[in-house]
């Protein structure tokens, strides 16, 4: 039986976070090091603002503050789930680094103002994110070399189609399976 869900690197490695009780699948400690431990992300997570959408548990928002984020915003429409992350930023010294929007992620780009450089997609496995993105990528006008990541399933395991190779402004750098998920990662790229 695996033990309690901990942030896995940065100023707080090893402190305990709690789960929502509603079903949602926390990125785990291998999945976080895996994504924070890339050069690219890591350079670019000192200092970034971080957008956290759908955003569960809230645990790769508060890895990247862990490991030296400036600020982070946590979209989740799930009243428990948004509980449960404010808690865990109140018992880690974050809140004031941090805020937590109670909202579907398809509603705030009106509801909030956007200006991340590293972007969290980590929907429900069965939610195809994809039109969100294409919206994000379209409405959001993000400088080149911002990046975001999208945790997603694999076709193979019963998820989506495979994302497309460029979304907008978007332009995949890396692909990575892990399990019965993949993360892709783009970044803004002026288009030409």
């Amino acid at each position: 039986m695996a033990g309690p869900a901990r942030v896995s690197g940065g100023a707080l490695a090893g402190r305990r976070l709690r789960s929502p009780a509603n079903g949602t699948r926390p990125a785990t400690a291998l999945i976080r090091s895996a994504i924070f431990d890339r050069t690219d992300i890591g350079n670019l997570v000192e200092s970034a603002r971080v957008l956290d959408l759908y955003a569960g548990a809230g645990y790769l928002g508060i890895e990247a503050l862990s490991r030296g984020a400036e600020y982070a915003d946590f979209v989740e429409k799930n009243g428990n789930a948004c509980s449960v992350i404010r808690r865990n930023l109140d018992e880690l010294g974050l809140s004031a680094r941090a805020r937590v929007h109670r909202l579907p992620v398809e509603r705030c780009f009106s509801r909030i103002a956007l200006d991340p450089t590293l972007i969290f997609v980590d929907p429900p496995y069965r939610v195809d994110a994809l039109p969100v993105i294409e919206a994000f990528a379209e409405r959001a006008r993000l400088p080149d070399g911002v990046l975001l990541v999208w945790r997603r399933l694999n076709r193979s395991s019963g998820g989506v189609a495979p994302p497309p190779e460029r979304i907008g402004g978007l332009v995949r750098i890396d692909q990575r399976r892990y399990g019965d998920g993949a993360i892709d990662t783009y970044r803004v790229e002026a288009m030409t």
